[in-house]
This record gives structure tokens, C-alpha cells and sequence, in this order.
């Protein structure tokens, strides 16, 4: 299950005809998030993902093991509460059917013109009832994220990481029960790091703004 700091999961239940028909869809919890989408093929064309200081670039040739996306299929990149989400969604109105493949895409997720981190990671799917498991690797750290039938890891919260400004992400599908299993959205979340205190009170100091400021503890 998500937490409220995540996009509230709808999950495919029963059979996977019912999971096609139910749309199986994240849906977002604030009505502050601002989010950018693409389809499938013009973002795997070269066309970049960016809202605030993240930037989403799919990585030319990554595409490994069959996995196969139909063009109108589509990604998204949504800022909420501070973190940023990248979501894969195989089921929309131009592509009603969900993906049965197996195999695996790589992208990167890049901070720029800012001072902030991406800190911590996690990952969450909705698939049919049966399905097998999506995994998120990066280049730079070790973490090993798996969602197995849908699951989400962690189950709650997110997994820490040194402070990063770039991860190479691959995401991992295996599917051994297609065309009988599919796979509708998959879901890898990006956690930033918050500014000093001291830092913003300072800078605040020499523009001899006079304001004050307030920090909300992200989870």
C-alpha cells in the first residue's frame, strides 16, 4: 500500500480482463502537483520529460530482453509534496491494451540548476493478479528495488540513498504468464533532500528579504 505522501494505487484485481476494464490507474493526491506526459514513442524519440528541477531522458538503445511499448502508450513525470514520480502507464485511450512483455528500459533522471538531491528511491506497480515482478537497478548505487504481483517496495516509506544529481535507472519486467498476465503502470519514486535551515535563513539574511521561512519534514 502507498502512503500519503505517494500516489494513492488503484489495484488490478481478479482476472486480467477485469483489470483491462478497470483501467488499474495511479492517480495523484494533491491538488498541487504539477506533472508533464509524453507517449511512449516521442519520449523514446529524444523528447525529454522535465518539471522544476528534474529531467527524465530516455537512455537510445537500452531496450533489452523483448520488451516491447506501443507508442501511444504513456510516461509521465509529476512533482508532489517535493518528490518526483515516473510513471509508465501501458493502458490509455489511445492504447487501451496493458503490456504483456517481458524485458527491460533504462533512462536517467538528472537534477539541474538546483542545490538539492535526490535521496532516497522506491518502486510500485499495478499488474494483473498473477504476474511476475518488476525490478529497478541504478548505476550509481546498489539497491536492488523488486515489486512482486504488485507490490510495492518498500511497503511503506522509501529506500535511502547517498544524495545523488544523476541516476541511471533500469526497470525490469518478467512476465512469464503472458499473454495471460500483463503489466497496466509501473511507478519508480524519487525522494529529494530539503535545504538546510541555516542555508535558506542565510541567503535570506543577505537579499535582506526579511522573510521567514517554514520547513515541512518529508518522510
Amino acid at each position: 500500500m502507498m502512503t500519503t505522501n505517494k500516489l494513492t494505487k488503484t489495484f488490478a484485481s481478479g482476472s486480467l480482463a477485469i483489470g483491462v476494464l478497470a483501467g488499474a490507474v495511479l492517480t495523484a493526491t494533491s491538488a498541487n502537483a504539477a506533472s508533464v506526459m509524453s507517449t511512449w514513442g516521442v519520449w523514446t524519440s529524444g523528447t525529454a520529460l522535465q518539471v522544476g528541477d528534474k529531467k527524465v531522458t530516455f537512455e537510445q538503445g537500452s531496450i533489452t530482453g523483448g520488451f516491447v511499448a506501443d507508442p501511444l502508450d504513456d510516461v509521465e513525470l509529476m512533482e508532489m509534496g517535493g518528490h518526483y514520480y515516473f510513471i509508465y502507464d501501458a493502458t490509455t485511450l489511445g492504447s487501451p491494451d496493458p503490456n504483456f512483455s517481458s524485458g527491460s528500459f533504462t533512462y536517467t533522471i538528472q537534477v539541474i540548476n538546483s542545490n538539492k538531491s535526490i535521496v532516497g528511491v522506491d518502486l510500485d506497480s499495478d499488474v494483473s493478479s498473477n504476474y511476475g515482478t518488476v525490478t529497478e537497478t541504478f548505476v550509481e548505487v546498489p539497491n536492488v528495488l523488486v515489486s512482486t504481483s504488485g507490490s510495492a517496495d518498500p511497503l511503506t516509506g522509501f529506500h535511502p540513498i547517498p544524495p545523488q544529481t544523476l541516476l541511471t535507472v533500469k526497470n525490469t519486467l518478467s512476465n512469464p504468464g503472458s499473454p495471460n498476465e500483463a503489466l497496466f503502470q509501473l511507478q519508480n519514486s524519487f525522494h529529494q533532500s530539503v535545504p538546510e535551515p541555516g542555508t535558506i535563513l542565510g541567503l535570506l539574511a543577505v537579499g535582506g528579504l526579511g522573510l521567514v521561512s517554514r520547513f515541512k519534514k518529508q518522510k
